[in-house]
């Protein structure tokens, strides 16, 4: 469960359910206006080590399921060189983008990888304790709308076939999804087509370091 410090958060934006929150599950509403305060944290260089711990003590909290829909196969986390062979970023290529609960715990990630001046690469996990609350369409929203800013026209991602929770986000929000093997499906997102999608009526901040 979401700690209760942060369910009993009050919104101060706006008493009304915002955009976002009449298209999020009912099980999700009551942690809207909470993500609609928060801001994703940007980061476009190689971590530190203190950001290492976090991502340890976020790497410890996923189970083994949600790792293999992650990255297409089983990884032990635990060995320090996979986790940074898997979450480190090369700095102007690449950049992670997390948004943290109030512990300053991570509660999702988001990694972008450029493989051309116009196109990207996305993924994205969420903690599995957290799963289900509206975090991945959260970071989801907020890596394309900073993609569509910064003049990207397209976006892609290779989910496995039956990751259905990615695929019917990615559907939400506008991508286009076509099966590339038995297995995999390459979800495309089109900054022109998809940006009607991007931005909830409060969005979340985002700061870059």
């Amino acid at each position: 469960m979401w700690p209760e410090t942060i369910a009993r958060q009050i919104c101060t934006v706006a008493a009304e359910p915002c955009r976002w929150a009449r298209r999020l599950e009912p099980a999700q509403a009551r942690y809207c206006h909470w993500l609609c305060g928060q801001r994703i944290e940007i980061l476009t260089r190689p971590l530190r080590e203190a950001e290492w711990d976090m991502v340890r003590a976020f790497a410890r909290r996923l189970q083994r399921r949600d790792i293999r829909l992650r990255f297409g196969r089983a990884l032990d986390l635990e060995d320090d060189g996979t986790l940074r062979r898997y979450f480190d970023i090369q700095a102007g290529t690449g950049e992670i983008g997390w948004v943290r609960e109030e512990t300053g715990a991570i509660a999702g990630i988001a990694h972008r990888v450029m493989v051309s001046r116009l196109q990207a690469e996305i993924a994205l996990i969420v903690r599995s304790d957290l799963r289900r609350l509206g975090i991945g369409e959260f970071l989801l929203r907020q890596m394309l709308a900073r993609s569509t800013r910064q003049g990207l026209k397209t976006l892609s991602a290779l989910v496995l076939r039956e990751n259905w929770p990615v695929l019917r986000l990615a559907a939400k929000v506008g991508g286009t999804a076509r099966q590339t093997s038995a297995g995999t499906v390459e979800v495309t997102f089109d900054a022109a087509r998809t940006a009607a999608f991007l931005q909830p009526s409060q969005p979340g901040r985002s700061i870059e370091f």
